[in-house]
């Protein structure tokens, strides 16, 4: 059975992120042609995380250097590396994501959880077989001369290698913001695709 788990980093909140309209369109059409599949949602506004302080890094050390990987501290990072598929809805901010997404990130790079390494270096083995991100952006980067400012998904494709994650797939609506765009339309075409990608993903 199909164990999903959906990060979701959209902050404006359920009702009104547009990032989020399109995932849950996503969703709902691979959860008809998976109905056994179990969707775990987790809304990481709702989550107790900080950024990592001296006390609690070295709280975090100990913990490791005892072995002690069943600590709650590290719950998170037990729930991304045993899901099957991971699905990341983010808006496109400031050139990536909401810090959140980042800070969420450093909670599950746990080494001896999410990745390891041995002679040859860092090794991912989280089970996960694919990850999707989800996102929209106000102006367009995808050209030649913009492509190179956007950093969300470029990290998280990176994230895939250093986690074990072998296929990474991003979809987008962009444009959203710029002037005489149609809104609406974007959005549109974006969950037909959202369910389209569904049935495959």
């Amino acid at each position: 059975m199909d164990n999903i788990l959906f990060i979701n980093a959209c902050v404006r909140g359920t009702s009104t992120s547009r990032t989020y309209k399109i995932a849950n369109h996503f969703l709902q059409e691979y959860k008809k042609h998976n109905p056994n599949c179990n969707i775990t949602e987790l809304t990481l506004t709702d989550l107790p995380i900080t950024c990592f302080s001296n006390d609690n890094l070295k709280n975090r050390e100990k913990l490791l250097e005892q072995g002690d990987y069943e600590n709650p501290m590290f719950n998170l990072a037990r729930q991304f590396a045993s899901a099957s598929k991971i699905v990341i809805a983010a808006p496109f901010w400031e050139f990536s994501f909401p810090a959140i997404l980042k800070v969420y990130v450093e909670n599950i790079a746990v080494a001896g959880i999410t990745f390891t390494y041995n002679s040859d270096g860092m090794v991912g083995i989280c089970k996960a077989e694919k990850m999707l991100f989800i996102t929209t952006r106000g102006g367009v980067f995808t050209e030649a001369d913009t492509c190179e400012l956007e950093m969300g998904s470029r990290y998280l494709k990176a994230l895939c290698k250093m986690f074990g994650i072998d296929q990474y797939e991003c979809l987008y609506a962009e444009g959203l913001d710029v002037i005489g765009n149609n809104v609406d339309d974007i959005i549109s075409e974006t969950i037909k695709k959202a369910i389209n990608f569904a049935r495959k993903f």
